[in-house]
């Protein structure tokens, strides 16, 4: 039995149908970048709306592949929605999404969309490659951002949302929300930046309107959502769903915005609409995606595949429960009574669980950009004095040579080539070569010297014994 429309629901068991008729709601949403981590987080806040009779629904874009609607065309758009851990599971069938256009085929119906008096909001997921911003957060001239300039077949999300930002403007300059749903500080700012730079060189006609109707809110989300190949029969469903999303139970959705109309279309209790963003992004960075590539680095040296894996190894969880308690929650400020510690102790327990078998290797990739980010903050405000982190970015230096030795093509790096290079042309000085790129660590030369040194030292400990002993020392001391 296939999950579609008309399945026979009497044969579910302890599977919710949804209620509604996603066919005979409206356009709202379009969102771009339909992969497992919005079908697990913000489609299913549109679910629940849904199942409140909210008339809404969203239309998905894809640029890179078309998989995905191939999949759930063939289900109707249902697909099953599972959310588990230890002593919890909750297994929703969810069908939120109307259809999903393909970018590189559909360009001109997307481009209507967005000029349509319907659509009210636009959202994406994209990682940040998918910005293509520059080093300074600028519009990078890519050859996919020169093609979309000339307006061919579309390659990126600022060439679709632009193009059809200025037939909105030429049709009917209707006021819009565009909603950036990702990991990126200050992303909605960013975006419109990258917008303007782009509607700067094809039609800056448009951008009086552009600056007083399109609105950027800024937003942090949270949840882990793995690439999961569990299928229908691991959790006992009744029914073929060649389109399974697997989850943890947390989930959060903040939202820096005032803008009534944002808020009657995201009506829904479990997103938070607050004053200041800053807080809830820092902490999340800080400390959930902060242990996350610490723990990806550390745990892959040491052998281990899944996130769970290296939780259940006592070396691991201590220290990255003592990175955290040491060096990251005493640098950040309280703010509206959030228990900054719980939700230390929130990540740490999310970490363990064991049905999200998360790959260390997936949350390994672009250490060159996720490490300025997710680390040197905290390095500088501890003033240096940061044993832990220092342990974590020669833990990914050691990847890094790891890699290139042993498996050079399975690197995934936006700086691959240079990284690679560097050590090639000269792996002895690799480390000082590394550290002195700019774009990396953009340190000021007291705290550079003092990294090269202590990265420098840890390595020359590490091999006269093992990074095991090593990080044993530091944890058990």
């Amino acid at each position: 039995m296939q999950l579609r429309k008309n399945i026979n629901i009497n044969l579910l068991t302890e599977q919710s149908f949804p209620t509604y008729d996603i066919e005979k709601k409206k356009n709202c949403i379009l969102h771009f970048g339909v992969g497992n981590f919005h079908r697990a987080h913000q489609a299913l806040y549109i679910h629940e709306l849904l199942e409140n009779n909210q008339n809404i629904s969203i239309i998905g874009v894809n640029l890179r592949s078309n998989d995905t609607n191939l999949k759930l065309i063939k289900q109707d758009y249902f697909y099953t929605l599972v959310r588990i851990s230890e002593g919890f599971k909750d297994i929703k069938i969810l069908n939120p999404i109307k259809k999903i256009l393909f970018g590189k085929k559909d360009k001109m119906e997307i481009r209507n969309l967005i000029a349509s008096s319907d659509i009210k909001l636009i959202t994406l997921t994209v990682t940040e490659k998918g910005y293509h911003f520059d080093k300074n957060k600028k519009l990078n001239y890519s050859e996919d951002i020169i093609n979309d300039f000339e307006d061919k077949n579309l390659n990126t999300v600022i060439g679709h949302i632009s193009f059809g930002l200025i037939e909105r403007f030429k049709l009917n300059k209707e006021k819009i929300i565009i909603l950036s749903c990702d990991n990126l500080i200050e992303n909605g700012n960013i975006l419109k930046k990258l917008i303007y730079e782009f509607l700067i060189k094809i039609y800056p006609q448009c951008l009086k309107w552009f600056l007083s109707n399109v609105e950027f809110p800024l937003s942090m989300i949270d949840g882990i959502v793995p690439h999961n190949n569990k299928n229908s029969k691991f959790f006992n469903i009744p029914y073929e769903d060649n389109s399974i999303v697997v989850t943890e139970p947390y989930r959060d959705w903040y939202i820096q915005s005032d803008n009534i109309e944002l808020k009657k279309v995201l009506n829904n209790k479990n997103i938070s609409f607050v004053n200041n963003i800053n807080f809830y992004e820092n902490i999340k960075l800080k400390i959930l995606n902060g242990a996350h590539s610490s723990l990806a680095y550390i745990g892959i040296l040491l052998g281990h595949t899944y996130v769970h894996e290296a939780m259940a190894d006592k070396l691991c969880f201590n220290f990255i429960s003592q990175f955290l308690e040491l060096e990251v929650l005493p640098i950040l400020k309280n703010t509206d009574n959030f228990d900054i510690k719980n939700y230390k102790n929130d990540v740490l327990s999310r970490f363990k669980n064991p049905y999200i078998e998360d790959r260390l290797i997936r949350i390994a990739m672009d250490g060159s950009l996720k490490i300025p980010i997710r680390l040197l903050d905290t390095y500088k405000k501890n003033k240096n004095k940061t044993p832990y982190i220092d342990a974590i970015i020669t833990s990914w230096i050691l990847f890094l040579q790891h890699m290139i030795v042993n498996n050079k093509s399975k690197l995934s790096d936006s700086n691959k080539d240079f990284i690679i290079n560097t050590y090639e042309n000269d792996n002895e000085n690799f480390v000082l070569n590394l550290l002195n790129q700019k774009n990396i660590f953009d340190l000021s030369d007291y705290q550079k010297i003092n990294l090269k040194r202590n990265i420098l030292n840890n390595i020359n400990q590490i091999k006269k014994d093992t990074l095991s002993h090593f990080l044993s020392n530091l944890v058990f001391k």
